[in-house]
């Protein structure tokens, strides 16, 4: 696991590093054109509802739920940790926003989104959120090995989609999108790291 965090935090370096450069900027306004000649009335529908449920418009109803379950079934740390992952993750992305001041597209985007560009809040929060609400889930109520994959596939493919979702309706670049889901990941992983130690700590 450890190698996956160094290669994301490698990974979003990257991109903070090349976003303005020539090559790579081009690289970002030509995925997003793209993603602008191909839309469609229908997925242009389907991918403003899955960019919802990257927004807290979702994702905190959803942290809601499940922290009432968990605090039914007496598992008071994975619910103290999720609502603070839930909210520090925002925080930090407002900080990286901040410090990078990148400018959201200039395209035809499907809506006029707020605040910057770099990394992308969406990605990065449904990253970290969803990451960990799949594994508090494998945690406590999947057991076989199948049913696992499922889950673990099911989340990343979310994530992706969601992240996705953002560059076709023109408010994000590629590399916005990556960093958000590097950024996301090691903060998940970071969660899943304190968890592990306060269990064994309290065990």
């Amino acid at each position: 696991m450890m190698i996956m965090v160094v290669v994301a935090l490698l990974l979003f370096c990257f991109c903070a590093m090349v976003y303005s450069v020539e090559f790579f900027s081009t690289i970002d306004v030509n995925v997003t054109l793209f993603f602008e000649q191909v839309r469609l009335p229908l997925a242009t529908d389907l991918f403003l509802f899955v960019s919802d449920i990257g927004s807290i418009k979702y994702a905190l109803p959803i942290c809601i739920g499940v922290a009432i379950f968990l605090l039914y079934k007496r598992k008071w740390l994975d619910a103290v940790l999720l609502f603070i992952l839930f909210f520090t993750v925002r925080q930090m992305n407002y900080l990286l926003k901040e410090l990078f001041l990148r400018e959201r597209p200039t395209y035809d985007a499907v809506y006029q989104a707020t605040h910057y560009s770099f990394p992308s809040g969406h990605s990065m929060n449904s990253a970290a959120i969803y990451g960990f609400l799949c594994y508090l889930i494998l945690s406590h109520f999947i057991k076989g090995e199948e049913q696992k994959l499922l889950a673990i596939t099911m989340t990343i493919c979310l994530v992706m989609l969601i992240g996705v979702s953002r560059i076709y309706l023109g408010v994000h670049y590629l590399t916005d999108v990556l960093a958000g889901w590097s950024a996301g990941f090691v903060w998940f992983m970071l969660f899943r790291t304190i968890r592990t130690t306060m269990l064994v700590t309290k065990s």
